[in-house]
């Protein structure tokens, strides 16, 4: 039995057409139906949720929560300053922007009016001020404490000299 070139395309076209059918039904949602409540003795309450431990050998945990340096204390505060304040306040910025945080605690107040001590700072970072931007969303008690630490003991960041990968293991010269 032979078919002709008219014959071939119609049979062609017909099966196109029950193909995109079939997938058409197949892919339909199906109706929304509310799910049966489950019989009362059937509910199972939760388990209260245990604290997940947290490990700090996994390096992208260190890098979210600013602890590659250290886990706390002014060595944190340094990695907080590098990445939260460091391109406003930098030898490079020019007397028009940022003040210079390295004689902050020699003042009597900050530019702000509030006082140049550890409480005044932190509410100077917490809620910004004139051309500074708060971070009471972003830095959390610890990292205040941790980034106070640093500005009062060790501050600031010396671009032309970076702080020593805590990994690396090599010889200095």
């Amino acid at each position: 039995m032979e078919f002709g070139n008219a014959a071939r395309i119609a049979a062609g076209v017909v099966l196109v057409l029950a193909l995109g059918a079939g997938v058409y039904l197949l892919r339909r949602a199906p109706a929304e139906q509310p799910a049966p409540a489950p019989p009362p003795q059937a509910r199972v309450i939760a388990p209260a949720l245990e604290a997940v431990p947290t490990d700090y050998e996994q390096r992208s945990l260190r890098i979210y929560e600013f602890k590659k340096a250290a886990l706390s204390g002014p060595e944190r505060g340094r990695e907080i300053f590098y990445y939260k304040c460091w391109f406003c306040h930098n030898e490079f910025a020019g007397k028009s922007s940022a003040p210079d945080l390295a004689m902050v605690y020699k003042r009597d107040k900050l530019l702000s009016g509030r006082p140049a001590t550890d409480d005044g700072i932190k509410d100077e970072i917490r809620n910004g001020g004139a051309g500074m931007a708060a971070y009471k969303y972003t830095l959390n008690e610890a990292d205040l404490n941790d980034l106070v630490a640093y500005i009062r003991e060790q501050c600031c960041w010396d671009s032309n000299r970076t702080p020593p990968n805590p990994r690396y293991r090599g010889i200095e010269e």
